[in-house]
């Protein structure tokens, strides 16, 4: 999806009572500037460039495994 496509307003209130929010209309509109900055944020990190090779991914932390 390209993110001209993405409606937040509809995310929102889609994605909310999935999480056991129950947001009223004050809410969803303070919570749509949010979700545009981190639109924002994930298009820089998408364009910065990672050179071949030096990918290193961070370990996924588990609670269940002994350290």
């Amino acid at each position: 999806m390209a993110a001209a496509d993405f409606d937040a307003d509809t995310y929102i209130r889609a994605a909310a009572p999935m999480l056991g929010l129950d947001l009223d209309e004050e809410r969803i509109a303070a919570v749509i500037p949010f979700l545009a900055i981190a639109r924002e944020m994930a298009e820089l990190l998408e364009a910065a460039p990672v050179p071949e090779g030096t990918l290193a991914l961070a370990p996924v932390y588990d609670a269940e495994r002994p350290k």
